[in-house]
């Protein structure tokens, strides 16, 4: 094991400290300031700079992220709330309350603005309609902890946390999402594995988006989005003109009065069927970005969220399941019904990277 310039076994290394959370490890927080009094944390720290923590009752989402000091994740001016201040949740009660922390996990029913859709199907004749706010709630869900801790596997030091989030009600749906985390000593990323399992018995229809917020310093005038697209993309919400690639591609300072801009991205997957998007900073520590990589098959669409605004000042990695609007994605034969029993798997790997893997991931995405 490579390990602050020396090569070191697990042996070698045990000797040199008196307990392993010296220098790596897992440990259990909880919050006791602010708007998340009371949010339970798992932190993960690698020993290299790389450290992160997972909001176990905010949907054991990824919060706050960093690497050697600098933030990867946007975080909100609410400071990710405990999800009991969760406001207006069929309408746009996620943005006072969810978004923010490096990664917030939208559905699992529905994904998008707020739509209404028919539930009649549940059995419950006082309801035969349901109002889905903006990207539902999977990311406000206190979780349980099913384990956490560290291991020797192969030589290496795995930091591991699995947690299960239950998205149920009485006449509707109960889907459990079951979420691993793995980290190592010595390593610059992390793993996300999810399974989301229909545990009714009754259909239910499915939709799942990831919003990885990175924000400042990785996002930064002269930051670029470094990704495999297959032409031009579709613009869903703003102003740009998206047949000049630097309207999507490129970051700037921040903006007074800047309006959002939302982009719907074709993918060209690898052999392997994933696909690999990074945000890269060539002014940050020599040229250092994240690189998120994700199975195409499961998350066939791909949405960029640019917001360049003062303070609101970030970019949405978001590989998701379809595109926004329920009734289209119906209509084109892509929405999700989950029989009862059924489950889908999904996995995820982010990594910090450095300027020679910038240049090995913009050559492989055909970027000059």
């Amino acid at each position: 094991m490579h390990f602050f310039g020396r090569e070191l076994s697990g042996d070698q290394l045990r000797r040199r400290v008196g307990h392993m959370s010296q220098i790596a490890g897992v440990r259990l927080l909880t919050s006791d300031n602010g708007p998340s009094r009371g949010v339970r944390l798992l932190e993960f720290r690698t020993g290299t700079g790389f450290s992160f923590e997972v909001g176990v009752d905010r949907g054991f989402d990824l919060g706050r992220c960093e690497f050697r000091g600098a933030s990867v994740a946007w975080i909100p001016p609410t400071m990710l709330p405990a999800p009991w201040y969760f406001e207006d949740q069929s309408g746009f009660g996620w943005l006072r309350t969810g978004l923010g922390g490096l990664n917030n996990t939208c559905g699992l029913v529905h994904i998008g603005n707020p739509e209404e859709a028919s539930v009649a199907h549940y059995n419950f004749p006082a309801r035969p309609t349901e109002r889905y706010g903006v990207h539902d709630r999977a990311a406000l869900v206190p979780a349980e902890i099913v384990s956490f801790g560290e291991r020797w596997v192969d030589g290496d030091y795995v930091l591991e946390a699995v947690g299960r989030v239950t998205q149920a009600q009485a006449y509707g749906e109960n889907l459990v999402l079951t979420r691993t985390y793995r980290a190592a000593l010595g390593g610059a990323w992390l793993s996300m594995e999810d399974v989301v399992e229909n545990r009714g018995f009754l259909p239910t229809e499915h939709m799942l988006l990831y919003h990885f917020n990175i924000g400042y310093p990785f996002v930064d005038d002269g930051a670029e989005l470094i990704a495999p697209t297959a032409g031009a993309p579709r613009l869903l919400f703003g102003t740009a003109d998206v047949a000049e690639p630097t309207s999507w591609s490129r970051f700037t300072a921040p903006q007074k009065d800047c309006v959002q801009q939302t982009f719907e991205h074709h993918m060209r997957p690898d052999d392997n069927g994933e696909v690999e998007v990074a945000i890269y900073n060539p002014n940050l520590m020599s040229g250092t970005g994240v690189a998120i990589r994700y199975d195409h098959r499961a998350l066939p669409n791909y949405i960029e969220w640019r917001m360049m605004g003062e303070g609101q000042y970030a970019v949405g990695v978001e590989p998701c399941t379809n595109g926004f609007g329920r009734d289209s994605a119906r209509a084109d034969g892509v929405l999700i019904t989950l029989q009862p029993g059924e489950a889908r798997h999904y996995r995820t790997r982010l990594r910090i990277i450095d300027a020679d893997a910038a240049r090995a991931l913009r050559a492989t995405a055909g970027q000059s």
